[in-house]
């Protein structure tokens, strides 16, 4: 399940999300019990984490701050089990297979392994967790929350590996690897041999429902949602879903009023690209006819 989107907003506005939400109380009723608990925990996870980093207005509860980046804590004690992962030190040691951590906790955490123990467990689906990191990694596609945000572009993700995996291939100038065809280079051998596709035609992923053919895994991959009818992202103002977040994101420009993609022939502005793409065709038509006109005359 997707969570309504304006409940997802509140964590950036440190609300608590549960029965009495003024702004978003009728998609908050929607969830069962288990559901808001899990969510009101997640928040207070991400609210945490925002603290120890530093808050504004939190500083001053949190004396004891890292010498060696901006995170600060209540306690001494919760302090140094921090610096131990600036300094490398792993005094806690699994006793079955030997494997150190800096702290207690992710000691414990890790000895799941060994047990088969996954006590987090999704509310929303059937997935559970060893570790509490990547449940709450998982609660953020149920949530849509996306905290990390890419500072040359401003694209944002669920998790900080997608955004380092962005930043390496978007924004890095090491790009070694030239396209012969158009001098566009890359960063990975792989990326380049994606993008050849595009100049050969070659397109080796095929759609088992109708055979249709794609050049990257991820473009069969959402095209296949067509078929299985999971439309995972719903407006919630409208009710209208869809197969990608990104179409639920041009969609809700609708509702805003923003019109964010601008005719350069005569300045008429649209909600989406694809309203823009329509409008533009008449001004080829008209220089199509134009042509033809002169051409006649």
């Amino acid at each position: 399940a997707v969570l309504p989107e304006k409940i997802c907003m509140h964590v950036d506005q440190q609300e608590t999300v549960g029965d009495e939400c003024e702004a978003e109380g009728n998609e908050v009723d929607s969830l069962n019990s288990s559901q808001k608990q899990v969510l009101k925990n997640h928040q207070s996870i991400v609210f945490a984490g925002m603290k120890k980093r530093g808050t504004e207005g939190d500083m001053e509860n949190r004396p004891y701050k890292c010498p060696y980046c901006s995170w600060a804590f209540k306690k001494s004690s919760n302090l140094l089990s921090h610096i131990n992962t600036h300094q490398g030190l792993k005094p806690h040691v699994c006793d079955l297979c030997g494997k150190a951590y800096s702290h207690q906790g992710t000691l414990q955490q890790h000895k799941r392994l060994h047990t088969g123990e996954r006590p987090y467990q999704c509310p929303f689906c059937e997935k559970s967790y060893i570790w509490s990191s990547d449940f709450h990694k998982h609660i953020r596609t149920h949530t849509g929350e996306k905290p990390y945000i890419c500072e040359e572009c401003g694209k944002d993700f669920v998790r900080s590996s997608d955004l380092r995996k962005h930043e390496r291939n978007m924004h890095t100038n090491n790009k070694p690897f030239l396209c012969k065809q158009c001098g566009k280079t890359f960063n990975k051998p792989l990326s380049l041999l994606r993008h050849e596709r595009t100049h050969l035609g070659e397109r080796p992923f095929v759609c088992p429902e109708c055979g249709k053919a794609f050049a990257l895994a991820s473009r069969m991959t959402e095209h296949r949602k067509i078929h299985s009818g999971v439309r995972p992202y719903t407006c919630s103002i409208c009710s209208k879903a869809f197969t990608k977040s990104s179409n639920l994101a041009e969609h809700l420009t609708v509702h805003s009023g923003v019109r964010p993609h601008k005719c350069s022939e005569c300045g008429v502005a649209f909600a989406t690209a694809s309203r823009l793409a329509r409008h533009q065709r008449i001004h080829a038509a008209v220089q199509v006819f134009t042509i033809k006109e002169y051409i006649t005359w």
